[in-house]
């Protein structure tokens, strides 16, 4: 992948989590809701609060969140220095997004997920397509480099 087919990848992982935010996600509970609900731990929403073992993977899901922007920024900015923590960071936070998933397969209930929830897991594994892109070509020798 080149330079050019790397940001479109890019932006369409961000179009797709933007999207993502306005979708439904679970029921009839949008992706801005369902961050304010995973961030109930630290900030109660509609009078839910999370506690226990949950709260610990559902604040960090949340938090992939600011990951990603950081991620898109660098990547729009063309600020990747370190295109291999680029990759580990995008696939622990696409890691971190699949409890959701997981959690709901465990209750029996993955298929109340809803095409927000896809396009929010979806959006993570397209930075992790444009970080080993970025990583493949920033190991191709340029001109009068010895190989």
């Amino acid at each position: 992948m080149n330079d050019r087919t790397t940001r479109l990848v890019t932006a369409l992982a961000a179009a797709l989590w933007l999207l993502s935010w306005v979708l439904p996600v679970f029921d009839e509970v949008r992706g801005w809701e369902a961050f304010r609900y995973s961030l109930s731990a630290l900030w109660p929403y509609k009078g839910s609060s999370t506690a226990g073992e949950e709260a610990v993977p559902q604040v960090l899901s949340a938090a992939t969140n600011v990951a990603f922007i950081v991620l898109v920024a660098h990547v729009a900015l063309r600020r990747v220095t370190r295109p291999g923590f680029f990759i580990r960071v995008a696939i622990a936070c696409f890691i971190l997004d699949l409890y959701w998933l997981v959690q709901l397969a465990r209750a029996g209930e993955a298929g109340d997920l809803r095409a927000g929830y896809y396009a929010w897991v979806t959006a993570f594994g397209l930075l992790i397509v444009s970080g080993l892109s970025i990583h493949r070509t920033s190991k191709i020798p340029t001109a009068g480099t010895p190989a």
